[in-house]
C-alpha cells in the first residue's frame, strides 16, 4: 500500500478541476464510466474515440466531451459489442460531435451486421464501418494504430473478438486489450507480438480471467490502468491482477478512483499519470418533461422559465429500453414553449425525431429522464 501511495505522490498530479485538453502529443485518458469502457486516444492532434461506455454512463462520456472542450473525433473504434462498450454509440452517433471514421471489430457474435452497434451508428452519419483484424493499421498524422488482434472468430467468447492496438511511437508505447480474455492472449503469446510497453489498459476490466502471469510478464507495463467499479462488478478488479502487475513494477491506476478521468501522457518513454476531476457548471433549469404518450411513443418537454433554454447535447434516456436521443447542437427552447420528440413509430408531426422504433415500453413502466449536456439529471416522468 505505500509503495502504491508513494508511486502516485511521484507520477500523479491531483487536479481538482478538469484543464484544457492535453497538447502533449501521446496520451490515453480514460474515462470512468464505471464497469465500463471509454478512452481518448490523443496522437498528435488527432483524438480517437476507443469504445463508448453503457448507455447509462453517457452522461459522463458527454460531461468529458463538454469540459475537455473535444468537439471532433478523427476516428471512433468499438472494440467489440458488448453493451458496455458499446452503449454510447448511438447516443455519439445523434449528437453533434464530428466523427471522421467509425473501426469495429471484423469478428463478433450474436448480432447481425445490420444490427450492430457501429453499423447502425455509422449508417445515423450516412458512413460505413471500417472493419479491423490482426495486420491492418489506423493511420493517424505521424502515428500508426497496429491492429494485433482478432485474427480469427471466437464463437464462443465475444470478448476474445476484441480489437487489440497496440502504438509504438518516440514517447513510448502503447498496449489496448479491450476485454480479451486469457484465451485471445495466449495466441498473441504465440504469435510473438508482445514485449514490454509503457502503458497497458488492462483487459477484461481487470477480471481474473484476463491477464493471465505469462501475458503480465510479457509486457511488463510501466503503467496500468483499468476500467471498473467494484461496486457494480465486485470481482474487479482481481486482486491476482494486481498482485501480478504488482509483481513487475507496474504502477496501476483505477478509473473509479476519481469523478472525472485518468489521463497517463507519455513523455521520454516515461508516463506521466495524472487523475482529472470533471465538475460541471452549477446551472439551474425550468425545463420539465412535461408528457409522455406511449400510444404515440413521444415525449414533450416544456420550458416554465422565462428565458431562452439552450437544450444543445441535452438528452433524453429510457430507462426500461436503456435508449438514448441527444438534442443537436443550436436546440433552443423558448420561455412557455413546449417541444415533442417522437419516434418512427410515431404518427403525428414532432418537433425532433428520435431515430428509432416503440422506444417507450407498452406495458411495462419505464421512466423518461431529461438530462443537460453534462449528465445532470433535469426532469424525470414515470
Amino acid at each position: 500500500m505505500m509503495k502504491k501511495l508513494l508511486l502516485l505522490l511521484l507520477c500523479c498530479v491531483l487536479l481538482l478541476t478538469a484543464c484544457a485538453f492535453a497538447s502533449a502529443e501521446v496520451s490515453l485518458t480514460s474515462i470512468n464510466v464505471g464497469k465500463a469502457d471509454c478512452h481518448l486516444l490523443t496522437l498528435g492532434e488527432q483524438v480517437f474515440m476507443i469504445d463508448t461506455g453503457s448507455a447509462e454512463s453517457w452522461g459522463m462520456v458527454s460531461r468529458a466531451l463538454k469540459i475537455l472542450g473535444i468537439d471532433h473525433l478523427n476516428g471512433v473504434i468499438l472494440t467489440h459489442t458488448d453493451k458496455d462498450h458499446a452503449g454510447g454509440m448511438q447516443a455519439l452517433a445523434i449528437s453533434s460531435i464530428k466523427v471522421d471514421a467509425w473501426y469495429s471489430s471484423a469478428y463478433y457474435t450474436d448480432v447481425k451486421e445490420k444490427k450492430h452497434p457501429a453499423v447502425k451508428a455509422a449508417a445515423l452519419r450516412g458512413a460505413q464501418v471500417q472493419w479491423l483484424q490482426a495486420g491492418d493499421t489506423i493511420p493517424a498524422g505521424a502515428y500508426t494504430l497496429q491492429v494485433l488482434a482478432p485474427s480469427s472468430l471466437d464463437e464462443d467468447n465475444e470478448n476474445n473478438n476484441s480489437v487489440v492496438l497496440y502504438l509504438q511511437a518516440a514517447e513510448g508505447s502503447l498496449l489496448l486489450m479491450g476485454d480479451t480474455e486469457e484465451g485471445g492472449e495466449a495466441e498473441l503469446l504465440t504469435e510473438g507480438v508482445l514485449s514490454p510497453v509503457t502503458v497497458l489498459k488492462v483487459g477484461h476490466h481487470g477480471e481474473g480471467d484476463a491477464s493471465s502471469k505469462d501475458f503480465i510478464r510479457a509486457v511488463r507495463p510501466a503503467a496500468a490502468v483499468i476500467s471498473t467499479n467494484t461496486a457494480e462488478e465486485p470481482d474487479t478488479p482481481s486482486q491476482k491482477v494486481l498482485r501480478r502487475l504488482e509483481e513487475v513494477g507496474s504502477l496501476v491506476l483505477q478509473t473509479q478512483e476519481v469523478d472525472g478521468a485518468v489521463r497517463i501522457t507519455l513523455t521520454g518513454g516515461t508516463p506521466q499519470a495524472e487523475y482529472i476531476t470533471f465538475t460541471p457548471p452549477t446551472e439551474t433549469s425550468n425545463v420539465i418533461l412535461a408528457d409522455k404518450s406511449v400510444a404515440q411513443d413521444a415525449v414533450t418537454l416544456r420550458n416554465d422559465g422565462n428565458v431562452d433554454a439552450d437544450l444543445s447535447g441535452w438528452y433524453i434516456y429510457s430507462e426500461k429500453g436503456k435508449e438514448i436521443f441527444v438534442f443537436p447542437e443550436g436546440a433552443t427552447l423558448a420561455p412557455g414553449a413546449s417541444c415533442t420528440v417522437g419516434t418512427q413509430t410515431t404518427d403525428s408531426i414532432v418537433d425532433y425525431l428520435w431515430p428509432d422504433t416503440r422506444v417507450w415500453h407498452e406495458t411495462k413502466p419505464d421512466t423518461a429522464v431529461l438530462y443537460n449536456a453534462y449528465g445532470q439529471e433535469v426532469s424525470k416522468l414515470e
